[in-house]
């Protein structure tokens, strides 16, 4: 197992990766389900089937887009989702992986497909904000675009990518942290199951405190 000795920068994922809030998706998502009688999903399902783009995920749940369309959808998930989102908290090891890069030094920055602005609220709720150096977020509620995100933060910041290592926990991580160029490592306590992620990448962990463990601190 290779170490992260040579890591410069940190970047994070939000959804799943330092927020646990995998149980609170399928809840809302079971709620929108059940108000079109279709059928509902459990968690493993969910890790299962869920993946970017989140249209075609809706579509694997049965969603008739034609009925309703992929904004009004998004639009109502969020609502729900936001109304309950302050039951949710950090994943075991979240602050503590923070504190510790920061402590060494290692800038972080905070990469996610939420929208900015309410990214902004969740870190201020968990009181997490002044760990990162940047925090990079969308303007809308589709979930896209994190790729071009950090590809600008990369080059605005003139970094060398093979010193980059992105901790996300689903294999659109893998994907824009490969299409980035950068390191990846993913948490299996997010939103893409176990199995699915190892049969793509080898840089799987079970927790955050595992991560940890990958640095020569």
């Amino acid at each position: 197992m290779q170490t992260f000795s040579s890591i410069e920068h940190v970047i994070w994922d939000w959804n799943g990766t330092l927020v646990d809030d995998v149980q609170l998706c399928v809840d809302v998502i079971n709620r929108i389900l059940h108000q079109r009688d279709l059928p509902e999903i459990t968690v493993q399902r969910y890790r299962e089937t869920f993946d970017f783009p989140v249209i075609d995920y809706y579509r694997k749940l049965g969603f008739n887009l034609e009925k309703d369309s992929f904004e009004d959808l998004s639009h109502e998930f969020i609502g729900a989702y936001e109304s309950k989102r302050r039951s949710l908290q950090l994943h075991s090891g979240a602050k503590e992986a923070l504190r510790t890069f920061r402590r060494n030094r290692i800038p972080q920055c905070l990469l996610s497909a939420a929208k900015k602005e309410s990214l902004l609220s969740y870190l201020d709720q968990h009181g997490i904000t002044s760990f990162f150096k940047s925090i990079l977020g969308l303007d809308h509620h589709y979930a896209d675009g994190k790729f071009q995100l950090g590809n600008l933060w990369i080059r605005n910041n003139r970094l060398e990518k093979e010193n980059i290592l992105f901790i996300g926990d689903t294999l659109h991580d893998l994907k824009v942290a490969r299409a980035m160029g950068v390191r990846c490592i993913l948490v299996v306590t997010g939103h893409n199951s176990e199995s699915r992620l190892k049969a793509h990448h080898n840089e799987v962990v079970d927790n955050l405190h595992q991560v940890l463990q990958r640095f020569n601190f």
